[in-house]
């Protein structure tokens, strides 16, 4: 039996069909085919598209787990491995079987080391990470099967992956795709291959490994049949050395990679290495939008991110309308097969000629076949895409430049690069939008009923589309991130992984943010009147900040000649983070304290004095490190009321919430001078939606 991933069936068949072995039957998920050890070894060195080859070893008809053990007890199990080797057992179910698997699987075991103890008193260990053999037990509604695992660990594990990036596609699951592009007949042909968004490359070396005739057995250092006791190994030699001999020095058709990672980059040559396959491809640092084409024929091939790669559905939309529009403009003659979520396929805004239905692990996908026929004469050649925003997107565009060109102005005249163009202007087009540099965020308010709601998506979509031209940037230049409600603290979560960092100015200041790879970027910009106020009042001061993210309010004092700055937050990640903030702007983060703990209760404990104190905690949070859940509007009494006990008589504390409904407590303010100070610390572009902000003195 040859197991595949789900939709590749037929497939494989062919595949084992062009082997000269014999098809029985084709099965969901299975191909179950006829031979000996040769043919056993053929498929274990050649099939691309099977994720095992089991060798059926015993059959059984039990109706319970005592029928079971007492079938596989009798087996003569001396005859396939010693009691010195260790063994595994997996197992698959079929839908309607009644029994409980892993109990089985169990009895299964139990047999197998009864019978090894009863016929010569020793016993073989089982070992479930890297066993000598492994058996599979097929378990049925009344007909059980178990099986040698012929090919041991997983065939798509074919050896060269040295690093996979995130989510991978299977190795096996890329050649089956290769195959339904006719890969191989374009190869001998000497039509190119190209993979947009290669990732860690397993597109290109399997499409090198299938035109340079390399079995993909080849790259492996191991079979589950090389420890069985009836294993042939002249017979192995025999198909290994004709699989050597089939392998061609040259390869049959020209094959490019790119992607827009460095990382992803740096992977997929680590893994073409590996595979011994790295000079027959050509891979390059670009992003979508500047793919070409290096030929007037080819194919292109690709698995673009979907789920939360990018972070979100917004994302995933602007993603496949942005690579529409370079198939279309870019590779007219060429054909695209494209595998995605059904979903993200009708955002090409290209028509596919067929489709298969295949499934990348659990996820079920469309492989998309896509001729291009390129751009028409008197189309449009430029654009975010290829379907149009709705009538009534024309006043949200004409709102975003009518306000782009306000606090553009603004912006440029006082030295300051990251600002809020669009805050919810109009209620329909519920979004934020601000500016980073030559790059805009826009951050789309969700509610879970909008997530099914098409006039709530095609307003997304209205935003998706105008902004690029609005904002007069590239559509690759614009980030999306969808908010939704969320546990506390999601909102500091990695959702990708891109190491895409970005140094921005605000005034004197220089920060570092990320764009990509979280909710927030390392920068509250409607904070940036607090940095300037402390740059200008802390001079000569020692100054705490508590939950200080990425201590940038730490930096503008330390710029601004604070004698010293301690600053404490419970995430590594975010005090490295404010210490490369420090080193961007010349300063030597050595001479500043930081300090990794619950910000409540450092300050509880904390006996030293300082002259200026900042904070701006949580609504709500709750941390392994804490001993419970901090409460903005239960606990900032006692959090106020600690970080006065340590502030000079003449210093001053800076307190500022985003929480809704925020009240202070009416203790501090008949103990404490108290000003409502958020008029002074709110910045222009965020009145819309402002925090308050308290300066508390003695």
């Amino acid at each position: 039996m040859l197991p595949c991933p789900k939709g590749c069936e037929e497939v494989l068949a062919e595949e084992v069909r062009a082997l000269d072995i014999e098809v029985l039957d084709v099965r969901p998920t299975a191909v179950h085919a006829k031979g000996g050890l040769h043919e056993g070894y053929r498929l274990c060195l050649w099939s691309r598209v099977a994720s095992r080859v089991l060798l059926p070893l015993v059959e059984i008809d039990a109706e319970n787990d005592t029928a079971l053990y007492e079938s596989l007890r009798g087996v003569e199990w001396w005859t396939h491995f010693d009691p010195s080797q260790t063994f595994a057992i997996g197992s698959s179910q079929s839908p309607k079987s009644p029994f409980p698997s892993h109990y089985w699987v169990q009895r299964a075991k139990d047999a197998i080391v009864d019978g090894f103890r009863e016929h010569s008193g020793g016993r073989p260990s089982v070992d479930k990470r890297d066993p000598a053999l492994r058996f599979h037990l097929h378990i049925g509604e009344r007909h059980h099967e178990l099986s040698l695992d012929f090919s041991g660990e997983a065939l798509h594990r074919r050896g060269y992956r040295q690093s996979g990036g995130q989510a991978p596609l299977k190795e096996n699951l890329a050649a089956a795709i290769l195959y339904l592009a006719k890969w191989p007949e374009a190869a001998r042909q000497g039509l190119p291959l190209l993979d947009p968004t290669c990732g860690s490359g397993t597109f290109l070396i399997e499409a090198a490994l299938m035109a340079t005739g390399c079995a993909p057995g080849l790259v492996r250092s191991r079979f589950g049949f090389e420890s069985w006791l009836q294993h042939d190994a002249p017979a192995f030699e025999k198909e290994l050395a004709e699989a050597r001999a089939s392998r061609k020095a040259e390869c049959a058709a020209p094959i490019f990679g790119l992607d827009a990672s460095a990382a992803a980059l740096a992977n997929a040559k680590e893994n073409l290495r590996a595979a011994g396959v790295e000079q027959h491809v050509s891979l390059a640092l670009k992003d979508l939008a500047s793919a070409e084409k290096p030929a007037e024929r080819g194919l292109v091939i690709c698995n673009p991110p979907y789920g939360h790669r990018l972070g979100d559905e917004g994302s995933m939309f602007l993603f496949y309308q942005s690579l529409g529009d370079v198939l279309k403009r870019t590779f007219g003659g060429w054909t695209a097969y494209v595998l995605a979520p059904h979903g993200n396929l009708k955002d090409l805004g290209l028509r596919p000629e067929r489709r298969h239905v295949l499934y990348n692990g659990a996820i079920e996908c469309r492989l998309a076949e896509i001729p291009i026929r390129g751009v028409a004469s008197g189309e449009a050649t430029s654009g975010p895409g290829w379907r149009r925003p709705s009538k009534k997107a024309e006043m949200f565009a004409n709102r975003v430049k009518k306000n782009k060109k306000k606090w553009g102005r603004w912006a440029k005249k006082n030295g300051v690069e990251c600002y809020r163009i669009y805050d919810a202007d109009i209620p329909e087009y519920n979004v934020a939008v601000d500016r980073y540099a030559s790059k805009a965020v826009v951050h789309i308010f969700q509610k879970e009923r909008d997530a099914q709601d098409e006039v709530a998506k095609q307003r997304v979509q209205d935003v998706l589309l105008t902004l690029p031209e609005a904002l007069d940037i590239e559509a690759a230049d614009l980030v999306v991130k969808v908010r939704r409600k969320h546990d506390e603290g999601e909102q500091y979560a990695r959702i990708a992984q891109q190491e895409s960092d970005l140094v921005v100015s605000e005034g004197d200041l220089r920060f570092i943010v990320n764009l990509e790879d979280r909710i927030d970027t390392g920068l509250f910009l409607d904070h940036r009147l607090v940095r300037a106020y402390a740059a200008e009042r802390c001079k000569g001061q020692r100054v705490l900040n508590l939950f200080a993210y990425t201590c940038s309010v730490s930096v503008a004092a330390a710029v601004g000649g604070a004698k010293q700055t301690t600053s404490v937050d419970l995430s590594n990640t975010y005090l490295d983070w404010g210490k490369r903030n420090y080193e961007a702007n010349g300063l030597d983060p050595s001479k500043h304290r930081f300090f990794r703990d619950d910000a409540t209760r450092w300050i509880a404990k904390n006996r030293n004095s300082f002259n200026w104190i900042f904070i701006n905690p949580p609504t709500f949070s709750r941390s392994k490190m804490s001993k419970g859940a901090f409460n903005i509007h239960k606990d900032h009494k006692s959090l106020i009321e600690h970080s006065m006990r340590v502030l000079d008589r003449n210093g001053e504390l800076l307190f500022t919430t985003h929480a809704r409904g925020f009240e202070l407590d009416p203790g501090l303010t008949s103990r404490f001078r108290v000003q409502d100070a958020t008029k002074q610390f709110v910045p222009p572009d965020f009145v819309r939606y402002p925090f308050q902000a308290f300066l508390i003195r003695h």
